[in-house]
């Protein structure tokens, strides 16, 4: 039996679909139900929180998993990425207020002591760094868009999908950052060992619009 991590919260619904689509039981992921572990006939499912999703794949818990990229861009965990699915696609951006624009212009003032407030410390501190900025990171765990209207930081860095948020919070996307979509990973040791499972699953991928990556 294989062995699945998979994210709590907003992505599950979509996990559901992507893995019906791969061709694994997955009905018992949407009954009303607390259980953190799913065991369905041909799979066992891990529930976990998506920042810990890829530590269940890493530390053996568990040999596959759906996660988000911004995930593994921020956990930096060595898994190996076998596909990007396609699936919740979103943009992972750099967003202020109106009065803060010029300053993020190229003739604007220098970003050297921004502080940014996002759930990603990790991503936020290479990409301002990759500019040659030293920045303070407010890391927060809920609603960023809040930290700027507080006083608690000079812009924001978070995934967006409508913008509506953003725009609701008097904010504006002033760069992105990267794109952001499902990817089904694997630990090292599962593309080894269990790479005829693999197979079988990545098969069912192919007729996608998403891009199959080279185990090797």
């Amino acid at each position: 039996m294989i062995n699945i991590a998979i994210p709590t919260g907003r992505m599950m619904k979509e996990c559901a679909t992507v893995l019906g689509q791969l061709g694994l039981s997955c009905s018992r992921l949407e009954a009303p139900d607390r259980a953190l572990i799913i065991s369905e006939k041909d799979c066992r499912y891990l529930l976990a929180k998506p920042m810990d999703v890829p530590a269940y794949v890493h530390y053996g818990a568990a040999d596959m998993a759906l996660v988000g990229s911004d995930v593994l861009m921020e956990r930096r965990v060595p898994l190996v990425e076998l596909a990007d699915t396609g699936a919740g696609r979103c943009r992972l951006v750099i967003a202020a207020p109106d009065h803060l624009v010029k300053r993020f212009a190229p003739s604007g003032n220098h970003l050297n002591g921004l502080k940014v407030a996002t759930k990603y410390p990790n991503i936020a501190t290479s990409f301002f760094h990759s500019l040659g900025v030293k920045l303070e990171v407010v890391h927060m765990h809920g609603s960023v868009e809040l930290a700027p209207l507080l006083g608690i930081s000079d812009c924001i860095l978070d995934i967006v999908q409508s913008g509506e948020t953003l725009k609701a919070n008097g904010l504006k996307v002033i760069q992105e950052v990267a794109q952001v979509s499902m990817r089904l990973v694997a630990s090292r040791r599962f593309t080894q060992t269990g790479w005829s499972m693999i197979s079988g699953i990545m098969g069912a991928l192919r007729p996608w619009k998403g891009r199959i990556y080279n185990a090797d």
